[in-house]
């Protein structure tokens, strides 16, 4: 198995090594204590954030309701396990006795991975149900309708999680650990779980991407559609009097008007999903196809991933009216308590 220090010493030189090893303790310990102050602040914020996003979505009958609100408003589930991943990450670094605690190593990185991976299953599951909801197989009904979708969350939790989870090689608690490593939790097993991970993560993108491009396929086809029997409509009815037709053809656009902003909506919103995950959360597959990219690059990359966590309930509350007034009900009734 490598090693799991992070203090490596290549000078062999005996008045070197003294030296060597103090500079190099006292840098790591700087850079040790802003990871983790970076860890702790995104973390936290995450998790406290994914909170209250998860809070309204049980006071909210309305949004358990909707299966696409529902979908998307789940993915706090997902960001609060990575918000605490990162702020547990964070937290061990203050000190070098949690710095050196094998079980939080193991627990933030089981959970870290899991959660990226549960994101990106989400997002799909996010994509596909726009698709068979606009292409009207009533498919959807079969697979997310009432409290199917939830046996669906959870089967991909118990398939994620289990595998992480057989994956880690647990090793012997005295065993210290100076900085937490993918290669240390994993162990011999490590190989078998980054092509796990990159395969899964590449693939469940590319599906997710794709679905939302034949959904907006289906959308020109349904407009191009509606139009068509509107004008029908329009022809069919100059045989009664202007009056009428104003009025029937008003109502009939006010009905279209309101289905196009809806669809536009909730494609809006899967699209800055979509965005927010590739540009945050691709960085650690992008990362981790380089088997000797160093521990700067892979905090950057975690953080970014984090990030991914603290910028969802913004897009929520910017593209999500009913949400809002949600938020605004629950802060209402915290402040008369």
């Amino acid at each position: 198995m490598p090693s799991c220090l992070e203090y490596i010493i290549n000078e062999t030189a005996k008045e070197d090594i003294l030296a060597t090893l103090i500079g190099t303790i006292h840098k790591t310990d700087k850079d040790r204590l802003i990871s983790g102050l970076v860890g702790f602040f995104i973390g936290g914020t995450a998790f406290i954030l994914n909170v209250f996003v998860f809070i309204t979505l049980i006071f909210s009958k309305e949004l358990r309701q909707n299966t696409h609100l529902n979908l998307v408003l789940c993915l706090s589930i997902k960001d609060m396990v990575l918000g605490i991943s990162v702020f547990v990450g964070g937290l061990r670094l203050f000190t070098q006795k949690l710095a050196d605690s094998y079980f939080p190593c193991v627990l933030t990185s089981v959970l870290f991975i899991s959660g990226i991976t549960l994101s990106f299953c989400q997002t799909f599951l996010i994509s596909f149900h726009r698709f068979l909801k606009i292409s009207g197989t009533g498919l959807d009904k079969k697979l997310l309708q009432n409290n199917r979708k939830y046996v669906v969350y959870i089967l991909f939790w118990i398939v994620v999680l289990g595998f992480n989870i057989s994956m880690v090689q647990f090793r012997h608690v005295a065993d210290k650990l100076l900085f937490c490593k993918f290669k240390c939790v994993f162990g011999a097993r490590y190989p078998v779980m980054i092509i796990y991970f990159q395969s899964t993560a590449i693939i469940l993108l590319s599906l997710t991407i794709l679905f939302y491009v034949l959904t907006i396929g289906q959308m020109r086809q349904r407009y191009k559609r509606t139009f068509a029997w509107q004008a029908k409509q329009n022809a069919t009815s100059s045989i009664f009097t202007d009056k009428v037709v104003t009025v029937s053809n008003s109502g009939c656009n006010q009905l279209i008007n309101q289905m196009n902003k809806k669809l536009f909506g909730s494609m809006k919103l899967i699209g800055f999903i979509i965005a927010a995950l590739l540009f945050c959360s691709g960085p650690m597959v992008f990362v981790s196809f380089f088997d000797h990219g160093t521990q700067k690059h892979l905090f950057i990359a975690a953080i970014l991933s984090c990030l991914n966590s603290v910028v969802n309930p913004f897009i929520y509350a910017f593209n999500m009216e009913n949400l809002r007034r949600e938020w605004k009900i629950i802060w209402h009734m915290i402040q008369n308590l």
